[in-house]
């Protein structure tokens, strides 16, 4: 082009900068959409481009969080499950981001528990104590079981079956007449976090770590029974879910979290170690012991009433 040409392209366009009504007129007779109308489509633009852009990170994110994950058939499935979890997160919609969390879990859940070596383990060492036999100059090991509750001992049963059924029956002792598949969904989780997550081998001083764990998932279970109409909610559940209400912001990371240590447990634990499916298989089948009956006070008794009761006659 012409320099002379270029010299009036470029007073043109400072033109256009300092004077709006002659922008206007050169658009119209040009055909071309005015700066207003102009601004509006490129910011349509720039949204576009954005959420493009962040979707694109969301599934980097989604790949590199269930990179080396060790049950490669799931994998598609627990990817697109995390996407949906992080657009959630980010329209705050809380209700279906705990869905899609627990969603995760519940998938990884029921895999591993149709897996054979699991389900032979589970069964075999649920009367076995749960602890590993500890103290000054012992060094932990899986095979030496602690006894130190006495008898009966603390069983493996008892950490991963908690509460009575509708007749008073412990379920230590009446759910495990069922293989670890046919468990109900609270059940299996517990037992994933204790042979998976802790390998089976838990020292007492873990129970509170493993309780609390167990604790969250309860309360994501909970929050992802937000998304089911009807149903009567227990006083327990109504209890979690109006403690959660005012915290929605920290659980967003609370579950987050919880997510990211229920994989890290499988990614470490399964498959099952040789070394734990040698020992399960190397033990004898033994009766679950009846838990200790805990003491648990009702009240306390006035003095004047104590009195009463231990005077002589």
């Amino acid at each position: 082009m012409e320099d002379n040409k270029k010299a009036a392209i470029e007073k043109i366009y400072l033109l256009t900068k300092q004077d709006v009504e002659f922008n206007e007129e050169l658009r119209k007779k040009l055909g071309i959409a005015s700066s207003a109308s102009s601004a509006i489509a490129d910011d349509e633009r720039l949204n576009q481009i954005y959420e493009y852009c962040i979707e694109d990170i969301i599934c980097k994110q989604a790949e590199e969080f269930y990179k080396d994950f060790p049950i490669p058939e799931l994998q598609d499935q627990l990817r697109a499950d995390f996407r949906k979890m992080e657009l959630f997160r980010r329209k705050n919609s809380f209700d279906d981001f705990c869905l899609s969390v627990y969603q995760q879990i519940e998938n990884i859940t029921n895999f591993l528990c149709e897996d054979e070596s699991f389900n032979e383990v589970a069964q075999k060492m649920w009367a076995y104590p749960a602890y590993l036999r500890q103290g000054e100059g012992i060094t932990p090991k899986l095979e030496e079981r602690s006894s130190i509750y006495g008898k009966p001992y603390f069983a493996i049963a008892h950490l991963v079956f908690i509460g009575k059924d509708e007749q008073g029956h412990p379920n230590s002792i009446i759910r495990t007449a069922k293989p670890l598949r046919e468990q109900f969904a609270w059940d299996k989780i517990r037992n994933v976090v204790y042979f998976i997550g802790y390998k089976a081998e838990m020292l007492n001083w873990m129970y509170n770590g493993y309780s609390d764990i167990c604790n969250l998932l309860y309360e994501l279970y909970q929050c992802r029974n937000l998304n089911h109409r009807g149903g009567n909610k227990t006083e327990k559940a109504e209890g979690v879910i109006n403690k959660i209400k005012p915290l929605q912001s920290l659980y967003y990371f609370k579950f987050y979290g919880l997510l990211t240590q229920y994989v890290e447990f499988v990614k470490d634990g399964f498959p099952l170690s040789p070394r734990l499916i040698s020992y399960a298989n190397s033990l004898n089948t033994i009766s679950i012991p009846i838990p200790k009956q805990e003491f648990k006070p009702i009240g306390s008794i006035p003095i004047d009433e104590l009195a009463k009761r231990t005077k002589k006659k």
